[in-house]
């Protein structure tokens, strides 16, 4: 472990201005980006990002049905034990077991 007595100081920041800012093509490029839509003609670069696009909306949809149904097993094991406890005499007979 090493023992620092002095401060040490932070790095300098990359600080770029540049000369000309478009912030309409900035927002067209990115809006490019997420849709997937290249500025190439190749009909193969746009069917790969088409696929990537549709993918990324499956897995994206998977993993929202996997949670909801995570949350739904959980509530059905808290809803038996909550059954379990006001509604039988489960209780009791582990009490009574135990106390002997």
């Amino acid at each position: 472990m090493k023992l620092v007595f002095f401060r040490t100081p932070k790095p300098r920041r990359f600080d770029y201005k540049p000369l000309y800012y478009d912030e309409v093509k900035e927002e067209r490029e990115k809006r490019k980006k997420e849709l997937g839509i290249t500025g190439s003609d190749n009909h193969m670069d746009r069917f790969k990002a088409e696929l990537q696009r549709k993918w990324r909306y499956e897995r994206q949809a998977k993993k929202q049905r996997t949670s909801e149904l995570r949350t739904v097993i959980y509530i059905m094991i808290v809803g038996f034990f909550v059954y379990l406890i006001f509604f039988t005499d489960f209780v009791q007979k582990i009490v009574l077991f135990f106390s002997r």
